[in-house]
């Protein structure tokens, strides 16, 4: 047993698979030799399994960390492993540092992909051992972040996280004791508690551009409190805490694995910010309105299911020398200067304004008529469309960016009609 441990460890080590490497020993020390011989048969049931479906095996990284880059990366391994197994070639994925952002999805997940974790890893060990042909470095960083973006669309996307009919009822229960009677929206504001807490040793300050404030949905709140439907607060590590009624603080108060997936499935539409929370609600097939993006005109979006129902407003760009807001092509070349780097634009002379609790306000009644089918763009929301839709994808084309990786929704009507300085 001791040799196997030692291979496993040398194994782990040499192709990348440590992660954290207490938790790893601990594991494949905890099998005594009895052990392993009562879990013979098992390991062998599943190595003839393996070895009888496929010719070839490729293990790959699936970065897990944070759930902006988890899900686009899962979405797209999903495609790629089914296209691959009627080929003979089994694609099994090793989470990124053994990193579980959350163990409830990557167990769904684990239903549509082979994901190697803590309470499979001396099987998978065992057969990657003994099958004939693995390939451990070649496809490794396959999935490393964006290299595989592609345009999916989220009607597509929704099967791929399924629930057992025990799930289910778990997650109805929950919504109960939580007080959440349909209809409901989920709403998110990014802030730094996140990276704080996960990446501690790490400087994200050039990130908090992208930040907003959760208490500007205050308008929201109340105009939806008349219409009977309740805001939920999503997100895992939040700074601060609600401020206005008709929201459940489910960050703060309820937060739940499980329930990552249930909410953001079951809620009307979801309003929040361009960050990683996002893509969760696209994956799920429901309308998302986006305020406060930036930057908005990139490839920034990776493989984000796309739907015909998504708005988006963006954050405004302020010249404190010209003394002006900046048009929308000011703001591309602005952001193609920055490239991600936030403290750049005080450097710029540009200040970052966040969308007014007005311009939220305006972009949520937008999404909640067009879903209910009371929606009518005048000549003016069709032209000004026509003008925004044709700056972006003239620009993206003009700097060769990956059309299949930006955002294809539309900018919201009443923010495009009150802010005409966008287009001069």
């Amino acid at each position: 047993m001791i040799q196997i441990v030692c291979r496993a460890v040398r194994l782990f080590a040499r192709h990348g698979l440590f992660g954290r490497k207490k938790q790893v020993i601990q594991i494949l020390s905890i099998e005594k030799d009895s052990g392993f011989r009562i879990n013979r048969n098992k390991y062998d049931d599943f190595y003839q399994e393996i070895a009888a479906r496929y010719k070839e095996i490729r293990v790959h990284k699936l970065w897990s960390t944070r759930i902006g880059e988890y899900v686009p990366r899962y979405l797209t391994a999903v495609e790629d492993s089914r296209i691959n197994a009627e080929n003979g070639i089994l694609d099994v994925f090793v989470l990124s540092d053994c990193v579980n952002h959350n163990a409830r999805l990557s167990e769904i997940m684990g239903r549509h992909i082979q994901i190697i974790n803590e309470n499979n890893v001396d099987m998978w060990i065992d057969t990657l051992q003994r099958f004939p042909k693995v390939y451990f470095m070649k496809y490794w960083d396959q999935y490393a972040r964006r290299n595989m973006d592609r345009l999916l669309h989220s009607e597509d996307t929704v099967q791929y996280f399924e629930l057992t009919s025990e799930e289910e009822a778990e997650g109805q229960e929950k919504k109960r004791l939580m007080g959440i009677k349909a209809p409901f929206l989920c709403v998110s504001s990014r802030d730094p508690a996140f990276l704080a807490v996960t990446e501690p040793q790490n400087d994200c300050s050039y990130h908090d551009y992208r930040d907003s404030d959760i208490n500007k949905l205050n308008l929201v709140a109340e105009y939806f409190q008349k219409k009977g439907i309740t805001l939920v607060r999503m997100g895992r590590y939040v700074q601060g805490k609600v401020s206005f009624q008709n929201c459940i603080d489910y960050s703060n108060k309820y937060y739940d694995e499980l329930m990552d997936l249930v909410l953001m499935r079951d809620c009307k539409f979801y309003i929040g910010d361009s960050n990683g929370t996002c893509v969760f609600p696209m994956a799920l097939n429901r309308p998302v309105a986006l305020k406060n993006v930036i930057p908005a005109f990139s490839d920034m979006w990776g493989t984000h299911p796309q739907n015909p129902l998504n708005l988006v407003i963006f954050k405004k760009y302020y010249s404190k020398k010209d003394k002006r807001y900046l048009s929308i092509k000011e703001m591309m070349l602005i952001e193609k200067q920055v490239n991600f780097d936030g403290h750049k634009y005080k450097e710029l002379g540009i200040e970052v304004v966040e969308n007014t609790p007005e311009e939220i306000l305006d972009l949520a009644v937008e999404m909640n008529a067009r879903i209910d089918g009371e929606w009518i763009d005048t000549p003016e929301d069709i032209e000004l469309q026509n003008k925004y839709q044709s700056l972006v994808w003239k620009w993206s084309e003009d700097e060769g960016m990956n059309k299949n990786a930006m955002f294809h929704g539309r900018a919201g009507a009443l923010f495009l009609r009150k802010n005409p300085f966008l287009f001069n």
